[in-house]
């Protein structure tokens, strides 16, 4: 039996590691201009040296713990737990230099999250959670927003790539979030989103497009924080490519934006 809150200390140590090399090495994008380097090369060759790190502390405890995450998704091995990891969601806001990035780990077992963490260097902000247990931020207990009415609601977002088949329908999706919410944003962080709607900072989120390693974290910090979060594609939730989440009661009005009649 893994105890869980060794999990997380060990969650928020990785994530600190991995958080602290991202703004250390923000000076390296700088030297582009001297080494004809690319800035997005030299940004993922960044993230890779985060998830090292994070590998690096985990195995220190856990060698036996698989690993996922962009860099490796080799999937899930029935009745191994597997730390799900994304070093730098938000990689184009990190290149420019906007501070809307974050480090997201969790520990899934037999499918399903226990343990989330995401870690905004930045803001020195560590959001967490145990299933069963609540989440916290900075170690204080939050829970989501509480009910208000739909004009009301601040709404989030997360667009995908142009070349991506789903833009068409996203573009038309945000046209209807808007004239029904009448506040979108958009920031370029899932993970950095779902831990403000578990915190109560907006009300909703969607994406298109993700991978386990950008929502696993977020999961456990949006069950936890009484707030709602579907698939939309059928799929379960750590295998799902489009999900969306929201305070329990908005859920009506915000189905009915995302798939009309």
């Amino acid at each position: 039996m893994i105890d869980l809150v060794v999990v997380a200390r060990l969650a928020e140590q990785a994530a600190y590691a991995a958080g602290t090399h991202l703004r250390a090495s923000r000076s390296r994008l700088t030297e582009t201009l001297l080494t004809r380097r690319q800035p997005a090369d030299v940004a993922r060759e960044i993230r890779r040296e985060g998830d090292a790190l994070i590998r690096e502390v985990v195995a220190r405890h856990f060698p036996e713990h698989g690993f996922i995450s962009d860099e490796d998704d080799s999937g899930f091995r029935d009745g191994q737990p597997h730390w799900v990891v994304d070093p730098l969601d938000g990689c184009d806001n990190y290149v420019r230099g906007h501070p809307q990035y974050a480090v997201s780990l969790a520990l899934v077992t037999d499918g399903e999250p226990h343990v989330g963490v995401v870690y905004d260097p930045c803001r020195n902000e560590f959001f967490g959670a145990l299933r069963g247990r609540g989440a916290v931020l900075n170690g204080m207990p939050i829970r989501c927003a509480p009910a208000r009415s739909s004009q009301g609601a601040l709404v989030a977002t997360v667009f995908p790539r142009s070349t991506s088949p789903h833009m068409a329908s996203h573009l038309a999706e945000v046209g209807r979030v808007a004239r029904g919410f009448g506040r979108v944003r958009r920031s370029g962080s899932m993970a950095l989103e779902m831990a403000y709607l578990a915190a109560g900072r907006i009300d909703a989120f969607w994406e298109h497009d993700l991978g386990s390693w950008n929502a696993a974290a977020g999961i456990v910090l949006l069950r936890e924080s009484g707030a709602l979060v579907e698939s939309r594609d059928a799929e379960p939730l750590l295998l799902s490519r489009s999900l969306f989440a929201c305070t329990p009661g908005l859920r009506g009005n915000f189905v009915d934006l995302l798939n009309p009649a």
